[in-house]
């Protein structure tokens, strides 16, 4: 539907709200991913639900040892749809409260398709704001090794895996000690 949803963005957001404290996991999930479309395509701003949003999907984040599958793609689908928040409007997004529980869920286990919107926003804090992602620096270069990984399935796509590699070539012009310990070096432009 794309932008042709913006008539019933009101409606619809009313409805993920509810959908996302629903106790059946699949429903959270589908809620999650719902909210997250509706922020990145309603031509309607609803930055102004942001802190409402990011309040209803903070208990998705939280996973049990022995959570099941579900409940594993609802994270997965939760940070899909904190990254579509921050692509869409990074300055309502309160960082210094979100990137900690986002960047914690971090390499996506179940739902490897919202590694599409998560390294989306990855990149755009990396050319708008560095400086938020730098206290996980080292975190972050375990997830690019993590999905860089030949032996591991895949898990971004050729546009992103190139987007992503050229990033660690300029980490690594700024720190090569910290991109190599990471294991990063193979992917290093002209390494």
């Amino acid at each position: 539907m794309k932008a042709s949803v913006t008539p019933s963005t009101e409606p619809l957001l009313e409805l993920f709200y509810r959908a996302l404290s629903d106790e059946d996991a699949e429903v959270q999930s589908n809620a999650a991913f719902a909210s997250g479309l509706l922020v990145e395509y309603s031509e309607v701003d609803l930055s102004p639900q942001y802190l409402h949003l990011l309040a209803a999907l903070r208990p998705l984040f939280v996973l049990p040892p022995n959570a099941s599958a579900a409940k594993g793609n609802a994270r997965d689908n939760a940070a899909g749809a904190v990254a579509r928040l921050i692509i869409r409007n990074t300055t309502a997004v309160p960082l210094d409260q979100v990137l900690p529980v986002f960047i914690e869920t971090l390499p996506l286990k179940n739902d490897y398709l919202e590694n599409r919107p998560v390294f989306r926003a990855l990149f755009q804090l990396f050319r708008a704001y560095p400086q938020t992602l730098y206290p996980y620096m080292d975190k972050l270069l375990h997830v690019f090794a993590h999905v860089l990984d030949p032996s591991a399935p895949e898990q971004i796509g050729d546009e992103t895996r190139a987007e992503l590699i050229a990033l660690i070539g300029a980490l690594n012009g700024e720190d090569p000690a910290k991109v190599q310990a990471a294991g990063l070096a193979p992917f290093v432009p002209g390494a």
